[in-house]
C-alpha cells in the first residue's frame, strides 16, 4: 500500500454546526441509498420514538432542552443517528431550525479529515458538524458546546464513549465529556435567569446480522483474513460455516496476529512480550501500554490515569503537530515550513501506533467464549480484519463493511441534569455519570 504522510494544515474553525440547504436536499434524495450500499443497513428501526419526539416539542416551545447521547460500536452509527434525525423524524418531530428538520448538531473528531475522502469532507462542512480535538480539555471548545446546548432549540447528539468502541454488547466506560456539558448548560441558563431543565436522552443502537449475513459468506470472509496471515507453504484451516469452527478459527487468526505484533514490536522498539502463560487479551495489553509508552517518552507527555486516556492523549500530540493556528503557517520561514512538514509526517508514522492500540484496547477474546452468538462472531471477525489492517498501516477509512445488516435505535428514558439535595457539583456529576451508564447499559441487547 501507498502512505500519504500528513502535511501541517490550519484547524477547521469552530462553528455553530449549520446544516447547508444543499446537503439536507442531497442527503434527502440519496440517504436511504447510502444507508443500504455504503453502511450495509437493511431495515432501521426506531423504539422509544415517543420519548424523543416529546423532547422536542418542549424544546421548540422553549420548556427545556436535551443531549442525545447515542452508542457508538461502529463507524456507522453518527451517520446512522444523522439519517435518523435529519430524515426519518421528519414527519413525526417539529423543526427546530428554518431548514424544516428535527435535526441535531454533532461534536466530531478534528482528525477525521486527515484520512476522510473529498466527499466526506464536504459532508463534514455541510452537515452541521463541531470539529473538536480529542484527547485533551479545550475551553474554548467547551464554551461553545455549552453555549450551543443552552441557547439552541436543536439539541446536540454526542457519543460519550468518546471514540468506535467496536462492541455493540459491551459498554466501556464512559468520557465524562457529555455530563458535564450538560451541566455547565444548566447552570448557564439559571445564571442567565432563565432556567430550563435539561436533559439527557441515552440512544442504544443495536445491529443485527442473523437475517442478512449467511454462515457462508462468514466463512469466506474469515478465508480471506487466513490467507493473509499464513506463512509460505502454510496450508489453511479446513473451511467451514459451523459456529464452533468460525470461533476457533478466528482464534487461531487472533493468535497469529498477536505473535507478528509481538515480533514486530521487539524489533522496532525492544518490547518485551508479556510473561509465558499470558492471554491473548494480556499479551494484547501488554503491547499497547508499552508501545503508548514510548510514545508519552517521545512526546512528553505525562500518562494519564487509565488506558483509554492515555491513547486519546497520544492522539491529541500528533494532532498538534498537524494543525496550525490561522496565520501561523503564512508566517513561517522555508525552513520553519520544512521542519513543520517533517513533524507532520512523524506524526503521522507515530500515529499507526495509535490506531492500533485505539483498536486493540477493546479486543477481548471473552466476547466470544462459549455459545457465542452470530452477531458477535461477525463483529470479531470484522474486529480483527480491521486491526490487521491497522498493523499494515492503514487507517480507519480501510475497515471493512462485507456484511449487511439490520440496525435498530433504542430511546432510553431521559436524565434529568440536577443537582440532588445535599449535593455537590462533583457529587452530582459522579451521580448522573452513573445514571447515563446505568441508562446505556439496560437498553443493550445480548
Amino acid at each position: 500500500m501507498r502512505f500519504k504522510p500528513w502535511i501541517p494544515r490550519a484547524a477547521f474553525k469552530i462553528s455553530l454546526g449549520e446544516q447547508s440547504r444543499l446537503f439536507l436536499v442531497v442527503t434527502g434524495l440519496i440517504g436511504s441509498a447510502y444507508a443500504r450500499f455504503v453502511l450495509k443497513l437493511c431495515r432501521i428501526k426506531l423504539e422509544g420514538r415517543e420519548r424523543l419526539i416529546e423532547e422536542y416539542r418542549l424544546s421548540v416551545a422553549d420548556k427545556s432542552r436535551f443531549i442525545i447521547a447515542y452508542r457508538h460500536p461502529g463507524d456507522a452509527d453518527p451517520h446512522l443517528v444523522y439519517h435518523m434525525l435529519t430524515n426519518l423524524l421528519r414527519s413525526d418531530a417539529p423543526a427546530t431550525a428554518p431548514d424544516g428538520r428535527p435535526g441535531a448538531w454533532y461534536p466530531s473528531g478534528t482528525e477525521v479529515q486527515l484520512w476522510a475522502s473529498p466527499l466526506i469532507l464536504w459532508a463534514l462542512k455541510n452537515a452541521g458538524i463541531v470539529p473538536v480535538r480529542h484527547g485533551g480539555v479545550d475551553r474554548t471548545v467547551m464554551d461553545f458546546l455549552v453555549q450551543g446546548v443552552a441557547h439552541r432549540k436543536r439539541p446536540m447528539a454526542i457519543a460519550p464513549e468518546g471514540q468506535s468502541t467496536y462492541h455493540q454488547n459491551l459498554l466501556p466506560e464512559l468520557d465524562p465529556g457529555t455530563v458535564r456539558i450538560a451541566m455547565l448548560a444548566a447552570e448557564r441558563l439559571a445564571n442567565e435567569g432563565t432556567p430550563l431543565p435539561v436533559r439527557i436522552v441515552p440512544l442504544s443502537i443495536d445491529y443485527r446480522y442473523g437475517r442478512t449475513t449467511t454462515p457462508t459468506h462468514l466463512d469466506r470472509f474469515i478465508a480471506r483474513l487466513e490467507r493473509r496471515v499464513a506463512r509460505p507453504g502454510e496450508s489453511l484451516p479446513a473451511r467451514s460455516g459451523d459456529r464452533e469452527a468460525i470461533q476457533a478459527r478466528l482464534m487461531a487468526i487472533w493468535e497469529r496476529l498477536v505473535s507478528a505484533t509481538e515480533s514486530a514490536y521487539a524489533r522496532a522498539w525492544g518490547i518485551k512480550s508479556a510473561p509465558v502463560g499470558a492471554n491473548l487479551c494480556e499479551r494484547t495489553l501488554t503491547l499497547i501500554d508499552q508501545s503508548i509508552a514510548r510514545l508519552e517518552g517521545f512526546y512528553g507527555v505525562v500518562p494519564a490515569g487509565n488506558l483509554k486516556a492515555r491513547i486519546l492523549n497520544i492522539r491529541a500530540e500528533s494532532l498538534r503537530r498537524v494543525f496550525y493556528e490561522a496565520g501561523e503557517l503564512a508566517a513561517f520561514s522555508s525552513l520553519e515550513q520544512g521542519m513543520a512538514n517533517r513533524g507532520s509526517a512523524e506524526a503521522y508514522f507515530l500515529d499507526q501506533v495509535y490506531l492500533v492500540a485505539g483498536l486493540g484496547q477493546f479486543l477481548d477474546p471473552a466476547y466470544i467464549d462459549g455459545e457465542s452468538s452470530f452477531d458477535r462472531l461477525v463483529e470479531t471477525a470484522q474486529n480483527l480484519f480491521d486491526y490487521a489492517n491497522r498493523l499494515e498501516g492503514m487507517n480507519m477509512g480501510h475497515r471493512p463493511r462485507p456484511f449487511l445488516k439490520d440496525a435498530t435505535l433504542i430511546v432510553g428514558k431521559p436524565i434529568d441534569v440536577a443537582r440532588g439535595p445535599g449535593e455537590n457539583r462533583r457529587q452530582a456529576a459522579d451521580r448522573l455519570q452513573r445514571e447515563l451508564e446505568d441508562g446505556l447499559k439496560t437498553l443493550i441487547r445480548g
